[in-house]
């Protein structure tokens, strides 16, 4: 048995597209549990939830839940306390899955064991976006080109398989303390490596990533690229004693990265050079790591003040990327 879970924070439209694609998975002859979380103060997913509900097929198990507090770990959490099997599947409600996606990470679990296996995510942005277009899909994607079999790193949840038998601990499984900044599934996989349990890549299970509208400008992947080159010192400070020297470390190599891709994203500039962006990119990494201390948050609290997002537009077919590197 496997579970999916969607959690969700005002994108009717998002989760239907991800709901409905996971109705039409191959692997709904044997069926799986759905978790969905709304993680709205009022619940406003419940007309939307109700809708699916309703279209959802027999073999499914629909489940759906409240987590008014709003926050991504408090949305994961609340879903955990739903599942009954080991195996859980993540999907964003930004995301959406091909009819095969289920049934190829299941594959490549049984071929490649792991406590996390991590599948790509392909970017679809909408036809009329041009400005900074390249950029912008290799942003939100996730496809480093490996072939399937075991990794080193680690990613994101959204389209990952979590065997929850091999993480270490229990619940509460994310980090609370992450609910406005992020990061907290960092902190679930790391339990995983410290108790030397391995990662897996699914070269075939990919879904697609449709980034809403008010998230296609660089005022926002640059806070995006803040906060995540932030991530090996808020791992460090999160171990038992605070790595003083592993801050140390990454603080000078990120005064590195800023003083190297700075000069060159000046340079480009100059010349009004299509690949500025990604120097401006990787020199914001590396001044988020000397300024590891500056907190940017996206979710819970501060999602709430955002302003609503509007409607997506069509978007083109989805173009394979390499994920940028933190």
């Amino acid at each position: 048995m496997i579970s999916v879970v969607i959690p969700t924070f005002n994108r009717p439209e998002g989760l239907k597209r991800a709901v409905r694609s996971l109705f039409g998975q191959s692997l709904v002859r044997s069926g799986f549990d759905l978790i969905i979380v709304d993680n709205t103060p009022d619940a406003t997913a419940a007309a939307t939830i109700a809708e699916l509900r309703e279209a959802c097929p027999d073999t499914v198990t629909f489940i759906s839940l409240h987590e008014p507090a709003p926050g991504v770990a408090n949305a994961r959490n609340m879903a955990m306390s739903a599942v009954k099997s080991d195996l859980v599947a993540f999907l964003d409600d930004d995301q959406s899955a091909p009819i095969t996606w289920l049934e190829d990470l299941l594959e490549n679990y049984a071929a490649f064991p792991a406590a996390v296996t991590f599948g790509p995510v392909l970017t679809k942005l909408p036809t009329g976006q041009r400005r900074h277009r390249t950029y912008f899909e290799a942003f939100f994607a996730r496809d480093p080109h490996f072939e399937s079999g075991y990794i080193e790193a680690s990613y994101g949840c959204g389209n990952a398989l979590v065997d929850f038998a091999k993480i270490p601990g229990g619940p509460p499984w994310f980090d609370v303390e992450m609910n406005e900044i992020g990061g907290e599934d960092d902190l679930l996989f790391q339990r995983a490596r410290r108790a030397n349990q391995k990662f897996a890549w699914a070269g075939e299970a990919k879904v697609w990533e449709h980034p809403p509208s008010n998230r296609i400008s660089l005022r926002y992947t640059l806070k995006r690229a803040f906060s995540y080159g932030q991530a090996p010192i808020t791992l460090a400070r999160k171990q038992g004693r605070k790595r003083l020297d592993l801050i140390a470390l990454w603080m000078a190599i990120g005064a590195g990265k800023a003083v190297w891709h700075g000069a060159q994203w000046g340079g480009l500039s100059l010349i009004r050079h299509p690949a500025r962006v990604y120097q401006l990119d990787r020199a914001v990494r590396g001044i988020s790591k000397v300024f590891w201390w500056i907190d940017l948050r996206f979710y819970g609290a501060a999602a709430l003040k955002a302003a609503p997002v509007k409607p997506e537009p069509e978007c083109a077919p989805p173009l394979v990327v390499k994920a940028e590197q933190v």
